[in-house]
């Protein structure tokens, strides 16, 4: 039925901007898609590379239920991915959604992005565990994104008709501090661990990050550097409150805030040893990337607000 065709569709690399974690427990965040990329194809044939069998039968468990299939049509699948894994760039939704979007296009199925979203977050259920529905919406969708869990069965979900202004898109740096020890699914169940003992003192934090998500908004439009450095500081100050970023990326933070910068995790973070990546932003490139390399951490640029999932 497929024979002589090929799929390729890719998917890009996401970063909370602000809120994560809080996004968790109802409240808002901002999150962008980034210019690096996960290309899947998929063409006639009967190969898989073997690292991603376990991805495999996740993601065609979800289609087969989706489009009532018995079985599975044979086909052969490659991927290639530029995101650095477990580092809080959400490589997992990125994987999933170019996997799904290319095997609903072989199965002839017409391309729907909210299809796409839909089983691209069930994947995410069996990599995060509680995932919020933020990496997958960003990913698929693309541009920035306004993300708000509601309750179970409703998610906010609002692109922005505006994108970061170059004023401020051309000071960003990442940092790599490293692939955390712990995974996601892991670092949630920690917050929910505090939540449980001390809930007065984390809903304190979670509205606080409610605050700052939304002040950030009109910042992020007028590119008001001053208001988005206090921003960025002050929300990931939330996080190290919440117990989600490690002593060693503490560090570095602290080093660029002292040199007039900000910087924040990104994703879930990690407490034993690294944190995952930190977007780090300066008036001066520079200093942020004499910081970097002061630790010997790779850092990189990568275009903020790019396409999401598509046939290439």
């Amino acid at each position: 039925m497929n024979k002589g065709r090929s799929i390729t569709v890719s998917a890009p690399a996401k970063l909370h901007l602000l809120g994560e974690h809080s996004v968790v427990y109802g409240k808002p965040t901002i999150l962008t898609a980034i210019g690096l990329r996960t290309t899947v194809t998929i063409s006639q044939g009967r190969t898989i590379q073997k690292d991603f069998i376990f991805l495999q039968k996740i993601i065609e468990k979800i289609i087969k239920k989706e489009l009532k299939l018995k079985k599975m049509p044979l086909y052969s699948m490659s991927l290639s991915s530029q995101i650095p894994l477990g580092t809080g760039l959400g490589s997992s939704a990125s994987l999933s959604a170019s996997y799904i979007g290319a095997l609903l296009s072989y199965l002839r199925v017409t391309w729907n992005l909210q299809l796409i979203n839909r089983l691209t977050f069930e994947a995410e259920k069996m990599f995060a565990g509680n995932p919020s529905g933020g990496d997958n919406s960003t990913v698929v969708y693309g541009g920035l994104i306004w993300f708000r869990k509601e309750n179970p069965i409703l998610k906010l979900i609002h692109p922005l008709p505006f994108s970061i202004p170059q004023k401020l898109a051309k000071n960003f740096v990442l940092i790599n501090t490293g692939k955390p020890e712990e995974t996601t699914a892991q670092m949630v169940a920690l917050v929910k661990n505090l939540y449980e003992r001390k809930p007065k003192h984390v809903n304190k934090i979670l509205e606080d990050q409610e605050r700052l998500v939304k002040e950030l908004l009109p910042v992020l439009k007028r590119a008001d550097e001053k208001e988005f450095l206090k921003i960025i500081k002050e929300g990931e100050k939330n996080l190290e409150n919440l117990g989600v970023v490690s002593k060693s990326a503490q560090s570095i933070i602290r080093e660029i805030e002292n040199a007039g910068g900000a910087a924040k995790i990104i994703g879930a973070g990690g407490v034993k040893n690294a944190s995952g990546m930190l977007l780090s932003f300066h008036k001066s490139r520079r200093v942020i990337v004499s910081i970097a390399k002061s630790y010997n951490l790779s850092y990189f640029s990568a275009k903020l607000g790019v396409e999401g999932v598509k046939i290439e």
